[in-house]
């Protein structure tokens, strides 16, 4: 296990914790996070070589997540499960993602058990599971993270600080969680690695998004490994599908709150910025666009125009093309 980070001044420790806020996960939300991803990274120097090439499969958290904190006072990093006929609004998002954890935790044989939180963000999960009884480690590449998670979570639970295709410890582990984190991870590295460290009769817990067949390769939510590629490839490391729920109708409805999010918040606030930022200080204004062409690629300005006109970020977009799944996958040598 690695030990705590060397802690820096407050100031510079703020700077990071708004960093882990508004970096977003790229693939799956947050384009305009990048306009204060751009603006951090000019106070804080050792972020502008990673600003000048965002990796999108590795940072923070989206920005729809950091506005259900502040509104919604919600600790949860993935989407919601809506009811039929629900109105999905940001007041009523905590109540949403609640109804994602409890369909979660059904999936988890009861404790005790030892468990791995795989791509655990800052530990919500991991500390709830601790609380109830489970033996926790959990793993995140984001030093950031992983030291938000190791305050949170205390000397009660591991976390490591790396990739989980980097991940050496050995298990077993009677259960393997991903909480929508299984889509960044190399998926035959991982599945080898799955089959060394899960113990005997032991489960696989995933909760994510697949690419559905209908999946074209265009600007589309979502994310993840096509779901076809994803069952022939467990088959062929010996893995079977044991409890399987598609949830893809319900969870697609968060996109009408990323929708709102995007065009009644961001957009407006964004344009109201820059015009200020024009009128009364013209060569500020010059400065700060020069640099934000200068750090943030073209591609993703693209990106940023896109995502803050919101209009392919639809919950029936969304449903078009992916799959959203709960599973519970065993060894079929475990009968």
């Amino acid at each position: 296990m690695l030990g705590n980070p060397t802690r820096g001044s407050s100031r510079s420790r703020e700077l990071k914790r708004q960093s882990l806020i508004l970096r977003g996960r790229i693939q799956t939300g947050c384009g305009p996070c990048l306009l204060a991803v751009a603006w951090l990274g000019t106070r804080e120097r050792t972020e502008t070589k990673r600003l000048a090439k965002i990796d999108t499969k590795t940072e923070g958290l989206d920005l729809y997540v950091h506005v259900a904190k502040t509104f919604a006072d919600s600790p949860w990093l993935h989407y919601g499960l809506w009811e039929p006929g629900e109105r999905p609004n940001i007041p009523q998002l905590r109540r949403a993602q609640e109804r994602y954890v409890d369909l979660l935790l059904s999936l988890i044989p009861p404790p005790p058990r030892r468990l791995v939180d795989i791509g655990g963000g800052t530990g919500e999960m991991a500390k709830l599971l601790l609380d109830k009884g489970y033996v926790v480690d959990m793993v995140t590449p984001s030093h950031i993270q992983a030291e938000i998670a190791r305050d949170k979570l205390g000397s009660n639970g591991g976390v490591f600080e790396t990739k989980f295709e980097d991940f050496s410890e050995t298990g077993p582990y009677e259960v393997c969680l991903f909480s929508e984190s299984f889509q960044y991870v190399d998926l035959d590295q991982s599945l080898e690695k799955l089959d060394r460290i899960l113990a005997p009769n032991g489960r696989i817990v995933i909760a994510d998004c697949f690419r559905s067949e209908a999946y074209a390769g265009d600007r589309q939510p979502g994310g993840g490994h096509r779901y076809s590629l994803f069952l022939e490839r467990i088959a062929a490391q010996g893995f079977e599908v044991e409890t399987n729920h598609d949830v893809t109708a319900a969870v697609a409805q968060t996109m009408a709150v990323d929708q709102q999010v995007y065009r009644g918040f961001v957009a407006p606030l964004a344009e109201q910025l820059i015009s200020l930022l024009r009128a009364r200080r013209p060569v500020l204004a010059w400065i700060g666009n020069a640099l934000y062409k200068l750090f943030v690629p073209k591609a993703e300005r693209e990106n940023i125009v896109a995502r803050l006109k919101a209009d392919y970020r639809s919950p029936e977009a969304f449903e078009k093309a992916n799959t959203y799944r709960f599973l519970s996958l065993k060894r079929r040598s475990d009968g």
